[in-house]
């Protein structure tokens, strides 16, 4: 992995982050990636609400376990 990221590489990165524990230099790569580009930035901010919105929701209802007549 070269030292400046590409912005798919970036928001790879920032995706595979949040389901995961990055590498040390994956770390690294991506926050100075971040402090370079607002975009990759919006995109990092807009997937943590989304994984906040979605973590929020209710689940489905449970099901009766007396069957309807």
């Amino acid at each position: 992995m070269d030292l400046m990221l590409s912005c798919k590489e970036a928001s790879r990165l920032v995706s595979e982050g949040l389901d995961r524990k990055l590498a040390m230099r994956e770390r690294v790569t991506l926050r100075f990636h971040l402090m370079m580009c607002s975009g990759c930035t919006r995109v990092e901010k807009q997937l943590k609400f989304l994984r906040r919105a979605i973590a929020a929701m209710p689940g489905p209802e449970p099901a009766s376990e007396e069957p309807t007549r």
